[in-house]
């Protein structure tokens, strides 16, 4: 039987005894007990505006919660618990959805493949979030193991190696991740009770090898989190992947409207639970709070979704890198292509690093900038400096973030309309590492 804690203030308050989860981690109270009452506080504006961790909560912001137990951040990614909660910069958020995998003798995998990618970005300068989905068939190079599925990157390197992979593929910091466990999304819908969906058609498929069985009809209904997932999952008709992807979309979209209704709040404790267990990430409590605090006052209609363009065949995706580039420029540059592609930029080398600043520069025409020149600088650098000349502040900052938010300097004159300094700070880093740095 459980004893109730000595110091029950908090708990009479709220009049409800602390979940699972809760007492699991009172003795860590001494650790986070300053910021108890903002966490309290904020756990409302958590459920209105993200649903993508609501249980962090519970967790200091030197940790990462994984699976019920507090683990160290990955060297460099610590943050300090910043003051006031405000999202002053765009955030890339990189959702992963794990599915089971099971052998020929029926026996789950401990290591599996990503079933969903989406890559959300909360973009604070245009009050909207952009989600990108990547459909699972995407044929890419992944870092170390060359072509394939994208997401045969998750089975070879987890989240690390994914994430690397979707910023490879699109050009663009990922600065976060979200990790999804195979029962996530259905106990967070059951949590809130249930989502509602308007089912095109009849749905009908069976896979006993996979343990899959979907069984729905056509029309409007709320769904129970194992029919969301049903629907999710299903690919048997002629859209396959791309259709699984349009309805994980139409999931999420619903599931956000969902958690910005009262309901919502009151289902805190069951949904703090689901969290818990299913659900893996990077961000810290005061990053989480930045994005609820954000997001509260969007609506459904601030959110726009999009799916990575491009064919599909018989095995793969393939990408159509004209239209990726364009779909990326808009939702995560938050530039016009066309004007990306009228400013000249050159790439300066003051790294001593050779080939650092042409593999950057490579990387920015690969998302539509106009590259004109290539060559080293006249001395070496410690930080990464982006220099305008056109006077359109919006594009050289669009340009820094994505080199970590680097700082923008203003220097009228004749040359090119945008100088990028590359500098000692930016050598040996993948984009992620790059992100992480950012002021």
């Amino acid at each position: 039987m459980n004893r109730r804690p000595r110091n029950t203030n908090v708990w009479r308050k709220l009049a409800w005894r602390p979940p699972a989860p809760l007492q699991h981690l009172w003795a860590l109270r001494g650790r986070w007990r300053a910021s108890w009452r903002w966490l309290l506080a904020a756990l409302p504006v958590m459920v209105l505006g993200t649903g993508v961790g609501l249980y962090l909560y519970t967790v200091t912001h030197a940790g990462t919660f994984t699976g019920g137990a507090i683990v160290s951040r990955p060297s460099g990614t610590a943050r300090p618990f910043a003051w006031p909660f405000r999202l002053t910069g765009r955030a890339n958020i990189l959702l992963i959805g794990v599915d089971i995998t099971i052998n020929e003798r029926h026996q789950v995998l401990p290591v599996s493949r990503s079933d969903t990618l989406m890559l959300v970005s909360f973009d604070p300068q245009r009050a909207r979030v952009n989600v990108l989905s990547i459909p699972r068939d995407t044929f890419t190079v992944i870092p170390r193991l060359g072509p394939d599925r994208i997401n045969a990157a998750y089975a070879a390197g987890g989240p690390r190696l994914t994430i690397r992979t979707v910023e490879d593929l699109l050009g663009v910091p990922v600065h976060y991740y979200v990790k999804l466990g195979p029962a996530s999304f259905g106990q967070i819908i059951d949590a809130i009770g249930g989502i509602e969906v308007d089912v095109e058609k009849d749905m009908k498929y069976t896979d006993r090898w996979a343990d899959l069985h979907i069984d729905l009809t056509k029309g409007r209904q709320v769904l129970s989190g194992d029919q969301a997932m049903q629907y999710m999952r299903f690919r048997h008709d002629d859209e396959g992947d791309i259709g699984r992807v349009r309805r994980q979309q139409q999931v999420f979209l619903a599931l956000v409207g969902k958690l910005k209704s009262p309901a919502a709040v009151l289902s805190s404790p069951k949904l703090l639970q689901a969290f818990v267990h299913h659900t893996q990430t990077n961000l810290s409590v005061s990053e989480l709070i930045s994005l609820g605090l954000f997001a509260r006052g969007l609506h459904t209609t601030d959110i726009k979704t999009a799916t990575l363009p491009g064919e599909a065949g018989p095995i793969y995706v393939y990408v159509d890198e004209a239209q990726m580039r364009q779909v990326v420029a808009e939702m995560f540059v938050g530039v016009n292509p066309q004007t990306l592609a009228s400013i000249a930029v050159e790439v300066l080398n003051a790294s001593g690093v050779p080939g650092l600043a042409r593999q950057t520069a490579q990387r920015l025409e690969r998302l539509g900038f106009r590259i004109v020149r290539v060559e080293a600088a006249l001395r070496l650098a410690q930080t990464t400096t982006v220099i305008d000349r056109t006077g359109r502040p919006e594009v050289a900052r669009a340009l820094a973030d994505l080199l970590g938010r680097k700082p923008v300097t203003y220097e009228p004159g004749a040359g090119a309309d945008i100088t990028v300094v590359v500098a000692q700070d930016l050598i040996a880093l993948t984009p992620a590492q790059v992100a992480q740095k950012r002021n």
